[in-house]
């Protein structure tokens, strides 16, 4: 249990993803589900159209929702459809100290599944709920407690 007390107290760079992907929100929704191939990750960080603007997100469940079936009457083709139009923005971010356990709150407020780690207005990373799962799934058994 302290294990899991020390989790949820440490900054969310402790568990942020650092390699993640920029793209322009120029690229296509085609471009950007390769990308996604690629790269093995859900959703990609949109970069700002200038200084003025901000950073965006895209997501596997933006493409699902506003491309693949956005609803009646709405056709978008993933090869014409430039990312801006569906992507997510202005996105939630959050500083590098923040505990994990804020974070989780503040995700589930929201009703979003990742946030940007971001420090001096620049994104340094991203936490998504499965890589807390990760990291609770590598704590060590103690006591009687079945490892998970």
């Amino acid at each position: 249990m302290d294990q899991l007390i020390t989790l949820r107290t440490m900054p969310v760079s402790a568990l942020m993803q650092k390699n993640f992907r920029v793209i322009k929100g120029s690229c296509t929704v085609a471009e950007a589900l390769q990308i996604m191939k690629q790269s093995k990750e859900s959703g990609l960080i949109v970069e700002p159209r200038n200084e003025d603007d901000c950073y965006g997100i895209v997501t596997e469940k933006d493409i699902l929702e506003k491309v693949i079936d956005p609803g009646e009457d709405i056709h978008r083709d993933p090869w014409n459809t430039p990312v801006f139009q569906i992507m997510s923005k202005p996105i939630i971010s959050v500083n590098p100290s923040l505990r994990v356990k804020y974070a989780l709150r503040l995700m589930k407020r929201t009703n979003i599944r990742r946030l940007t780690i971001m420090e001096n207005n620049k994104v340094v990373g991203l936490l998504n709920m499965t890589d807390v799962l990760h990291a609770v799934e590598e704590l060590p058994v103690h006591d009687d407690h079945v490892a998970l």
